[in-house]
């Protein structure tokens, strides 16, 4: 009976130096640029991060993880600190100005999407930002119209030029 008591008060610490939690950023609006983000909650000291980032696009996007869209922390907070876009590949991480970030940038379709963050705290209290920043993608006809538009202004400034001389 003893042993059973031992082995529950083992599991319970241990799940007090581990973080799994799942963090939805909700859905990106596809009228426009759209933007969403939220804050971990606290970290003990020496606790593992295996977090879950979910978003969802209800059209094609240009999708940056970049300079819209970090995962920061003060350097030297979070041992290795990484992140991967499920599906897509890691992030990219940069240091600056004391500032641990994890970015990605590039086209995704509609969907849900997930970014799994990973680290080691180094200090007490720690907190990270997860964003995520989407542009709408121009239809192709969109594309169409535009090089319509200058094939007609180009006719008439042509015509235009013929008619002075």
């Amino acid at each position: 009976m003893k042993l059973k008591f031992i082995a529950a008060g083992i599991l319970a610490a241990a799940s007090f130096s581990a973080s799994a939690a799942t963090y939805d950023l909700g859905i990106l609006d596809p009228t426009g640029s759209d933007t969403l983000s939220a804050f971990t909650t606290k970290f003990a000291i020496n606790s593992d991060i295996n977090d879950s980032w979910t978003f969802q696009l209800l059209a094609p996007s240009s999708t940056s993880f970049g300079a819209l869209q970090t995962f920061s922390v003060a350097n030297g907070a979070i041992k290795d600190f990484a992140a991967t876009l499920v599906g897509y590949g890691s992030l990219a991480k940069s240091t600056a100005n004391g500032i641990q970030n994890l970015s990605w940038a590039g086209q995704l379709a509609a969907g849900t999407y997930t970014v799994q963050v990973s680290g080691l705290t180094l200090v007490k209290n720690v907190q990270y930002v997860g964003t995520v920043s989407a542009l709408p993608v121009p239809e192709p006809e969109t594309y169409g119209m535009l090089l319509g538009g200058l094939a007609l202004v180009g006719a008439v400034a042509r015509r235009r030029a013929k008619k002075a001389d």
